[in-house]
């Protein structure tokens, strides 16, 4: 196991932050926060340079997803809301918003690959598909609370995840469902709670593996769970590996990074104040870089140059139930600290693109040790 990573640069945000990307072009960061803001960094070679916040939503923005060629952001909040803006800029430009996209809680958006359409999923048991340019083409009408999508590598689908653990494909041309995984080991009902374990859906690097990444839960209450991934051949739907780590305080996997690489970057949350960075792959026994303890991680993301990740966790001080009363009866809220990490294996920085797609050649022959 490798000694444990440091970063090279942590960012504040003065309130918790939920969900994190860094744009295509590699020059921003943006990060979803509860009190219905996105903050912003822009991305230096060893630091995150703070950028003003883009204020808009109502609440929780938990969706966000850069589109792949053009300057914009997408973002969905807990009341439902969707929009597009621009990034870069001091001041952006809302693009278009859809107020009432779903009835309730948006709970995740993802971009197709080739950024003609997205999809989005909430508590209202909607997956819908829109244009990029927020025109509707599409729902599916489920029974169940759906948590998680991702489009297939070729654009054609979308995969669901719901609140028991089922992995739906979504032909949204057929408008049917017309296959279905189990993932139900993330879910269980204990202690007047019904607990989904999903938190994550993505495609491996070949676009041959589905990765459904979340939990095994032990017990509700204080929920103590163990994190875990499923690796599921998309092909046949055969369940191929079940990497777990760790124990049942360790909590979730939060958010799923993929390296070019091939390897897996997750972040993990688990109780009381329990967080970890763990690099892995699905049929490995364990993580081979297991050693850096974070508090409460929520999003990780990797730099396009492969060389930098940023991890969101939380203040180190939050104490949950347990907080302390300030003077004037209010309650200290958590703030997250955005961590600007090198990855000490990295591919070598190229001079030319030939050099850089003949390293990365070279490392997807190479197992990570």
């Amino acid at each position: 196991m490798n000694a444990a990573l440091k970063p090279i640069n942590v960012a504040s945000a003065d309130c918790q932050l939920i969900s994190a990307r860094i744009s295509p072009d590699g020059t921003t960061v943006a990060a979803g926060g509860v009190d219905g803001s996105v903050r912003r960094w822009k991305v230096a070679e060893k630091a995150l340079e703070p950028m003003p916040h883009v204020q808009g939503h109502h609440a929780f923005v938990g969706g966000l997803a850069f589109h792949p060629t053009k300057p914009w952001l997408y973002t969905g909040d807990s009341w439902g809301r969707l929009r597009c803006q621009t990034f870069a800029e001091e001041a952006p430009t809302v693009v278009w918003e859809l107020e009432a996209a779903h009835q309730s809680w948006l709970r995740q958006l993802a971009i197709s690959p080739d950024g003609a359409q997205l999809a989005t999923c909430g508590r209202d048991k909607m997956a819908r598909l829109w244009t990029a340019e927020g025109k509707p083409v599409a729902e599916y009408q489920h029974d169940d609370d759906l948590f998680a999508v991702t489009f297939t590598p070729d654009g054609s689908q979308v995969v669901l995840a719901d609140l028991h653990g089922h992995l739906l494909v979504w032909d949204y041309k057929t408008k049917k469902i017309t296959r279905k995984m189990d993932a139900t080991a993330t879910y269980k009902a204990d202690r007047l709670q019904e607990i989904c374990g999903l938190r994550v859906l993505a495609f491996s690097q070949d676009g041959k593996l589905l990765y459904a990444a979340g939990t095994i839960v032990a017990n509700g209450g204080t929920i103590q769970s163990t994190p875990a991934l499923f690796a599921y051949e998309f092909a046949s739907g055969k369940l191929l590996h079940k990497f777990t780590h760790g124990d049942a305080k360790d909590g979730f996997i939060e958010d799923l990074a993929i390296h070019p690489n091939g390897s897996l970057i997750g972040v993990t949350s688990g109780n009381p104040g329990t967080g970890k960075i763990i690099r892995f792959k699905p049929e490995d026994k364990d993580a081979f870089d297991s050693a850096t303890p974070l508090a409460n991680c929520q999003a990780v993301a990797i730099h396009p140059d492969g060389q930098r990740f940023i991890v969101v966790s939380t203040n180190r001080d939050s104490a949950g139930n347990g907080k302390r009363v300030e003077k004037d009866g209010s309650y200290a809220q958590n703030t997250s600290p955005v961590n600007l990490f090198d990855l000490p294996d990295a591919l070598p920085k190229a001079k030319t693109k030939a050099d850089a797609d003949a390293a990365l050649d070279a490392a997807l022959k190479t197992k990570v040790p």
